[in-house]
């Protein structure tokens, strides 16, 4: 640039046929030497703008504005029963600010609460499991009785021993029956009356065990037929007390889901009766307040006006040549004169415009910077500058 100053002084003569030829000769020679040295001034600007990273870059223009601010809406509809904050006062995030009329919405919850208590006693006091699983366990184990007591009598029916015995006991008195009687046809003397009656009666008596033995064995048939049905019966038990604990199980995961719905029915009730009352939604200062205790409110209708003064923005204005979006996070230092002394704070730079003003080739900035001391006030001009990283 020094090097085009010192060019612009020369003066440059060049013979002509007369003064309009000279004056034509010399901006033509101003033109050629504008062509050659105006690109070298662009690589000088442009390796300037590479290296501002390196240095502090100044702004312009700067004010303090507010980062946050909030209108504080009713969030149902009714009447404004209490205000809990009056203007210019602090209040935190979550501060009570004002009160619906919630007599109906605490009723509510109180009766879902209730509900909620019965449910769960109902639950947790339920024997009905425990009794339909001792039932089942009591049914299988009398199923398990009657199996054996079925296995017995198939045995002792479908054995024929005592029917054998009887029958050879039955063979062996009718031949000695005969025998004697024989003996007694060939030699008169040789059995006496009262032992032929005695051969005669085991005779008689060994016929009258084989009929009982094949009459026993018809009772036991018929038992085995008893203690089949008894089994088949205590299977249909040990089914149907089966059937009964699915069921208990079933209605106990019904109560366990009803337990579940009145939990969601107090959080219901909960939440109407959060909606009746209004809360801070940021730390700051009440700066308006539009309704007043006693007045019906509609839900969504602005009852106060919050903003934020620990933490601001400052505005400004910078060359845009000199910052980019890489910008973004370099740290600035502001310098406000207040309570009669100059103060400076620190912040960082959180949005560089992707706009240029076309009429002072500036782009707007903003950063983020703490006031706890309350030294900023949103609209006061302020210094900033952007520091070398």
């Amino acid at each position: 640039m020094k090097l085009l100053m010192s060019l612009s002084t020369v003066k440059i003569n060049i013979p002509g046929r007369n003064g309009f030829g000279r004056r034509r000769q010399t901006v033509r020679a101003i033109g050629l030497l504008v062509a050659i040295f105006v690109p070298l001034a662009g690589l000088s600007c442009t390796a300037a703008a590479g290296s501002d990273s390196k240095r502090s870059i100044p702004a312009t223009g700067c004010f303090v504005r507010l980062k946050d601010q909030a209108q504080v809406p009713a969030r149902d509809s009714g009447v404004l029963a209490e205000i809990h904050a009056e203007l210019g006062d602090h209040v935190e995030a979550s501060d009570l600010l004002a009160t619906l009329q919630d007599t109906e919405a605490k009723l509510t919850l109180k009766l879902a609460e209730i509900d909620l208590a019965v449910a769960e006693k109902r639950r947790s006091e339920s024997v009905a499991v425990e009794i339909a699983a001792a039932a089942v366990a009591a049914a299988e184990q009398l199923q398990q009785h009657a199996k054996i007591g079925l296995k017995i009598a198939q045995k002792v029916a479908q054995s024929d021993i005592e029917i054998r015995q009887a029958t050879a006991a039955a063979t062996l008195a009718n031949d000695a029956l005969v025998r004697a009687q024989n003996s007694r046809r060939e030699f008169t003397s040789s059995i006496s009356d009262l032992e032929l009656a005695k051969l005669q009666f085991e005779n008689d008596k060994s016929v009258m065990d084989v009929e009982q033995a094949r009459y026993n064995q018809s009772v036991e048939e018929l038992r085995s037929s008893s203690s089949a049905a008894l089994a088949e019966q205590q299977n249909v038990a040990v089914r149907q007390r089966t059937l009964e604990l699915a069921e208990a199980r079933m209605e106990m995961d019904v109560a366990s889901l009803s337990v579940d719905r009145m939990r969601k029915a107090v959080e219901v009730a909960a939440e109407k009766l959060a909606r009746r009352q209004l809360r801070s939604p940021l730390r700051g200062i009440i700066v308006e307040r539009l309704r007043h205790k006693g007045e019906w409110v509609e839900a969504g209708e602005t009852v106060m006006r919050i903003i934020r003064l620990d933490q601001l923005l400052v505005e400004g204005y910078v060359e845009s040549g000199l910052v980019n979006q890489s910008t973004r996070g370099r740290k600035v230092m502001i310098q406000v004169t207040g309570r009669g002394r100059a103060t400076t704070l620190p912040g960082r730079i959180i949005f560089v415009s992707p706009e240029v003003d076309s009429l002072n080739g500036q782009v707007q900035v903003k950063a983020e910077v703490e006031n706890p001391d309350l030294l900023l006030q949103p609209g006061q001009p302020v210094d900033m500058v952007i520091l070398a990283e």
